[in-house]
């Protein structure tokens, strides 16, 4: 196979303050490539591998998944993760078909970062610092949200298989009656199904092991591909609260004057000419915004048109599964599962709508600015940069808008409904 150059990432994108964390993830699963990078072809066949295993196995949560077709406490117990790993499976394949795509946006984004904090100016400098806060904050939320949710189904199928003692059998083959109420056999991490003859019960070991490898690949992949599409989107209000500040200050965005004059001064007579050439670069930031924008919404749509999908689902099984378990732990298991869903829907959500708020306020921005002292052409210019960006910035995923206010709808929706679903299935069954 040769790597087409398009593929390859520059090395300076990997030391970019706002990307750097969030791209190593994605270089140790194999999806990213750097200059530098030794044995690149090496580095793409772990990704494959990683992706295969990870293909395979959820086709044995299907296998599954079909076997016990109509028991509902069954299906609910492998919905979430089969689910979940076939939403992660879409995204990786989804990469790999769209590679350049994704390449290109990063190396946007490392670009339109490198630009601000070359400028040289500090109050922008101070809005990416803050940002970049705001990310690593985040990020460690989340990814300490998705291990311990991750790790604690780990743990806890390993504590039970340890405590499993098997029941005692007499000389005539029969249960010794000493060991009833007998304990139920452990479960897996997972719901899956394995070629055994003899039963599943037989091989707990190898199951374990096998399913411990997929669940470090999906703590790896999952937390690493949000974050990433996250950050791509933390960048973009980046620059829209960048391109907010310049508009809102174009005053202070002036050549330098004599060298006993602070370069922020606001200058007694306006240069028009410096404030045209200050417009057209806003105006050219703002395309570049919009830009940017629609391509990360083509590659983000789909994915999070499937989440929408499958949220339901996943809550439905999740919340049903947390109703008829008796263990406080898998509850708390089932707790954390629901929390890591719905933080993975919000995050979108969430700051998609930023983006948009943030656009919505480059019109009035504008307007703050000192227009008043312009001559009628550069006003004419700054009209025209009014009336474009009064076009809304929204990100959808197909139909569906990704805002604050339909995250908000959708999950009091489903959690009402599956709330007053399971109450019933309670009565019913007292």
């Amino acid at each position: 196979m040769e790597l087409k150059e398009e593929w390859i990432l520059p090395d300076a994108v990997y030391d970019n303050p706002l990307l750097k964390r969030t791209l190593l993830g994605l270089k140790y699963y194999g999806l990213l490539l750097g200059h530098s990078q030794p044995y690149k072809k090496a580095h793409c066949f772990r990704g494959m591998v990683f992706t295969v295993s990870m293909v395979l196995f959820n086709c044995t949560q299907y296998i599954d998944l079909w076997q016990v077709w109509g028991s509902v406490s069954d299906m609910t117990a492998n919905a979430a993760t089969t689910l979940l790993f076939t939403t992660t499976i879409f995204r990786i394949i989804f990469f790999y078909f769209h590679r350049a795509r994704f390449n290109s946006i990063i190396q946007a984004a490392h670009v339109g970062i490198e630009r601000i904090l070359g400028d040289g100016w500090d109050d922008e400098k101070d809005i990416v610092t803050s940002n970049v806060r705001y990310l690593n904050r985040l990020a460690v939320v989340f990814w300490c949200c998705a291990l311990v949710t991750a790790n604690m189904m780990c743990v806890y199928s390993l504590v039970l298989y340890l405590m499993y003692e098997e029941p005692t059998v007499n000389l005539d083959g029969l249960i010794s009656n000493d060991t009833i109420p007998q304990q139920q056999y452990p479960t897996s991490i997972l719901r899956s199904w394995y070629p055994a003859a003899d039963g599943k019960d037989k091989h707990f070991l190898e199951i374990y092991l096998i399913q411990l490898y997929i669940m470090y690949v999906g703590q790896l992949i999952v937390p690493s591909w949000h974050m990433f599409m996250v950050t791509l989107m933390i960048y973009g209000r980046t620059e829209c609260s960048v391109l907010n500040y310049r508009l809102c200050f174009l005053d202070l965005y002036h050549a330098p004057g004599p060298a006993d004059k602070p370069k922020a001064s606001v200058p007694e007579h306006v240069d028009n000419d410096e404030r045209r050439s200050l417009i057209i670069d806003c105006i050219k930031r703002q395309t570049n915004l919009v830009a940017f924008t629609r391509e990360l919404e083509q590659l983000t749509r789909a994915a999070v048109f499937l989440d929408f999908v499958v949220f339901s689902v996943l809550l439905c099984a999740l919340l049903f599964e947390a109703s008829m378990t008796t263990s406080g732990v898998q509850v708390f298991i089932d707790i954390c599962y629901i929390t890591t869903m719905t933080a993975i829907l919000f995050l979108y959500y969430w700051h998609a709508n930023e983006i948009h708020a943030c656009a919505d306020q480059l019109s009035m921005s504008a307007y703050k600015s000192d227009w008043y002292r312009y001559d009628h052409g550069t006003n004419r210019m700054l009209q025209i940069f009014i009336l474009y960006s009064n076009r809304p910035v929204k990100m959808q995923a197909f139909f569906i808008s990704m805002s604050l206010d339909t995250f908000l709808a959708v999950s009091s929706c489903l959690f009402f409904t599956d709330t007053d679903t399971i109450l019933i299935l309670i009565d019913h069954s007292i």
